[in-house]
């Protein structure tokens, strides 16, 4: 039997009349370490940014953490499979690992939303918009 970890999150975005104007939410499924870590970085990086712009949340303690990402073995770029080979040989924590992961996922996101509004808008053609999100994805996951 196969057992994957799954994990959601919210954090509700208030003003400061305590008025609720949004929430930051994270989901994910399929990883077999380090979820719950993975979901309270996107939390993080959600709140941190509404906090930035005066806002408040609903949960201070999700800022309670050090979310900082330890550097990658011989000056490489972290990935899902650095990030691996680096947990499984006992060189990162379990909570690190799912702070990399949920760190080069949201990467990997952004790159592809960076190329899906370009395609959207003609800056590049369908072909460019593959290639980008072809390096997003090798970037990604290692080579």
């Amino acid at each position: 039997m196969l057992l994957l970890g799954c994990a959601k999150g919210r954090v509700d975005i208030l003003s400061k009349e305590g008025e609720l104007l949004d929430s930051c939410t994270a989901e994910f499924n399929w990883h077999l370490h380090g979820v719950q870590d993975s979901v309270d970085y996107i939390l993080y990086l959600c709140a941190k940014g509404h906090l930035e712009n005066g806002k408040v949340i609903s949960d201070p303690t999700i800022l309670e953490n050090d979310y900082s990402l330890p550097s990658p073995p011989n000056s490489q770029t972290w990935n899902k499979r650095s990030a691996y080979e680096s947990y499984k040989s006992g060189h990162l924590s379990e909570q690190k690992y799912g702070y990399i992961l949920a760190a080069i996922e949201y990467e990997y996101i952004l790159s592809a939303e960076k190329a899906r509004k370009q395609l959207d808008s003609g800056v590049i053609t369908k072909k460019q918009y593959e290639q980008l999100v072809y390096e997003a994805a090798v970037l990604f996951n290692g080579k």
